[in-house]
């Protein structure tokens, strides 16, 4: 869905005297705008949310009228300035969950949309949003995911044994995780290995320590791989009638659950458990 933008209407915008940009500046303003859309597909922005954002941020920089069309793997994005006319394409690169540079970047472009900016600083302060650390520290991450997968297990009605079996099973598959994560694995790859390793773990453990409900630890202890945030976006998309960005993100979150399903019958089979009566 291509998304047509124009300066909103206020008293600050008729006194502003009309400047308009040269063709570098404009080019540099279409870059800057196809940097942010880009940011927030991979941080993992519905196609509605980044189309406003690239919006406020050429609106705000100094562009008449602004063109934008979004989808999860790709962007195009116009800016007009008087006669000027540039238009850019832009691939997204892969898909992830970030959920602080998205609110970073939502709040510059209403810095810029209702203050304005030049160009300089708008490069500068992206370039401050892309060089801020957004992972915690493996040491942190590692034990707070076993910790919140094992409180699952016990939530499904599982006792201390399916919680230890689930929290170590999803501990060690987020430590997997980070690594294949660093080696840039392909992301069905890298679900089927981590589901694998998580259930593998937490049915090796229900066996050894005779777990009664074993299903609700193999259960638990790939939940760290669910695509709860595909799923979300996809539902966002269709109901801003995106139809193409709400089926594409939709089968990624189909395919990424078929990879989860894949590792965990992989590690049933090679544990030889038995979760159905």
């Amino acid at each position: 869905m291509t998304a047509a933008f124009d300066p909103p209407d206020s008293p600050a915008a008729a006194k502003a005297p009309v400047q308009r940009l040269s063709r570098e500046e404009l080019s540099d303003l279409v870059e800057i705008m196809l940097q942010v859309g880009e940011a927030m597909l991979e941080s993992g922005a519905a196609a509605l949310r980044t189309e406003q954002t690239m919006a406020q941020i050429g609106l705000g920089l100094g562009a008449d009228r602004v063109e934008v069309y979004v989808t999860p793997t790709g962007i195009i994005a116009t800016a007009v300035s008087g006669n000027e006319q540039r238009t850019r394409v832009g691939a997204a690169g892969p898909l992830g969950v970030d959920m602080a540079k998205i609110g970073d970047l939502n709040q510059l472009s209403r810095h810029i949309a209702l203050l304005g900016g030049s160009l300089p600083a708008a490069r500068r302060q992206l370039a401050a949003i892309h060089a801020r650390p957004r992972r915690q520290p493996a040491w942190v991450t590692i034990p707070a995911v076993g910790v919140a997968c094992a409180s699952f297990a016990q939530i499904l009605g599982g006792e201390w044994i399916e919680f230890a079996a689930a929290g170590v099973g999803a501990a060690t598959a987020q430590a997997v995780r980070l690594m294949l994560g660093r080696l840039r694995v392909n992301a069905f790859a890298l679900t089927v290995v981590c589901s694998f390793v998580a259930a593998l773990i937490a049915a090796i453990l229900c066996q050894l320590l005779d777990a009664p409900r074993p299903q609700h630890a193999l259960a638990a202890s790939v939940l760290l791989m669910v695509p709860g945030v595909p799923l979300i976006t996809s539902v966002l998309d269709f109901s801003s009638n995106d139809l193409v960005s709400g089926v594409a993100r939709g089968a990624l979150a189909f395919l990424l659950s078929l990879s989860i399903g894949i590792g965990v019958v992989m590690a049933l089979w090679l544990s030889g458990l038995q979760v159905l009566p």
